[in-house]
């Protein structure tokens, strides 16, 4: 595994995060001091019962240069315990797995955590059954014929995440804004505004940044 992610194997009781120094390899700490010096590491839950396909995965965001922690799971009881314990930034899962497919792991990903990206890694996924995973909630699909595509894919999924999330939040400060005005604190609700602006501004000059990844 290159520096830039390492994988755990459900169950584990431990994530990379939770562990203490000396429990981790030498790869992992490297790995997570690396993720602390820049932008926070994505965590990745792939959903995947082919060991090699996993490894595929992990090495092509590798390559990409992507900070990450992964944790691979290979059953839907797995995948519930870790969404919890893992939290997970973005979820990758294949669609043809033994005993259950991409869309009951949708399923449940819509039901604990709608707000994660899902992207489904497949070798064969027909155009109608690609157009229904994306009706019901999947960010974007990759066929693992043409993986190359996996790292934007991810990165994309994960920027806009974070878009929405900062988006929210300023949602909630204008709200906040609102409140405070009709309370008739005017001065309050302008330092709130203020702050608000700064955040739109902030946004702003991210959007005009470079937009060329690969």
């Amino acid at each position: 595994m290159s520096e830039h992610g390492k994988a755990e194997y459900a169950p584990a009781q431990q994530t990379p995060a939770q562990q203490t120094p000396a429990q981790q390899t030498p790869a992992q700490r490297g790995s997570a001091s690396q993720g602390t010096a820049g932008r926070a590491q994505a965590r990745i839950l792939i959903v995947e019962d082919q060991a090699w396909d996993a490894e595929l995965a992990e090495r092509l965001l590798s390559r990409a240069g992507l900070g990450f922690t992964a944790v691979v799971v290979d059953s839907l009881g797995a995948f519930t315990e870790q969404v919890a314990a893992f939290r997970p930034d973005v979820i990758v899962s294949d669609y043809h797995l033994q005993g259950f497919t991409g869309a009951d792991v949708l399923a449940l990903a819509r039901q604990h955590c709608p707000e994660v990206p899902f992207i489904v890694w497949s070798g064969v996924l027909g155009d109608e059954a690609a157009v229904d995973l994306i009706k019901q909630g999947a960010t974007d699909y990759i066929l693992k014929d043409r993986p190359a595509r996996l790292p934007s894919a991810v990165r994309r999924a994960l920027d806009e995440a974070r878009y929405r999330a900062r988006l929210a939040e300023i949602e909630d400060q204008l709200a906040h804004a609102q409140r405070l005005a009709g309370l008739g604190r005017l001065l309050a609700a302008g330092h709130q505004v203020s702050r608000t602006k700064a955040m739109l501004d902030a946004m702003r000059r991210e959007a005009a940044g470079p937009a060329t990844r690969t």
